[in-house]
């Protein structure tokens, strides 16, 4: 299926790292959008991390997914999305970032690159072999330009030894189509040869056991 958004095609792009994930995580939770499609396409023992900064956010997101039948398999996270180191230790299979203000709330509380920068930071210290990121960003308003001028200049200085980066733009549409950015880890598929590296994870994080 050609997808028709950006959000659509993160979703493509993340679903071949969630079919044997142990660890997700959504940095901006928002309505809960991304939160319940990571907890529909990962396993059941899968942990899925959900931060945002606003409480209502959470609230609204937990009663959704609770709602579905997955309210035991979320951690939810009240709390900046730069604070995840604080948070999650495991090594993650896949992150999704949808930037941007929550709608229906305050447009003025928006993330930022600043926060953006520490969370990616140590998302690629902690993503697991065959890994995947998404971030998805807007250029129709200010903060939202702010991250993604960020965003092209940051992302390109990952090594190309581990990361294959790329940009996905719907050129053809109106009013500003939002841009997906991804990240994708390349040393390795996810599990392959785990049990001669168990101990010896991405960036010192302990690896995973053979999966079997």
């Amino acid at each position: 299926m050609i997808p028709s958004n950006a959000l659509i095609a993160a979703h493509q792009y993340l679903a071949p790292a969630l079919q044997r994930a142990r660890c997700v995580l959504d940095a901006t939770a928002g309505n809960g959008n991304d939160t319940l499609f990571l907890c529909q396409q990962t396993p059941p023992e899968c942990r899925v991390f959900a931060f945002d900064i606003q409480l209502a956010a959470i609230q609204g997101a937990s009663g959704r997914i609770a709602q579905h039948g997955y309210g035991d398999k979320v951690c939810w996270i009240h709390d900046d999305h730069a604070t995840l180191a604080e948070h999650v230790t495991m090594p993650l299979d896949a992150a999704m970032f949808n930037l941007g203000y929550l709608p229906g709330q305050d447009h003025c509380l928006t993330t930022t690159p600043d926060s953006l920068e520490r969370a990616l930071k140590d998302l690629l210290e902690r993503l697991a072999p065959g890994g995947r990121i998404t971030v998805v960003a807007y250029p129709g308003h200010a903060p939202g330009r702010a991250e993604i001028e960020f965003l092209e200049e940051w992302l390109p200085q990952c090594p190309q030894s581990r990361f294959v980066v790329s940009r996905l733009t719907f050129i053809n549409q109106k009013n500003n189509p939002a841009i997906l950015y991804m990240i994708g880890e390349t040393r390795r598929k996810p599990h392959e040869n785990a049990s001669a590296n168990q101990g010896q994870g991405i960036g010192g994080t302990p690896g995973y056991p053979d999966a079997g």
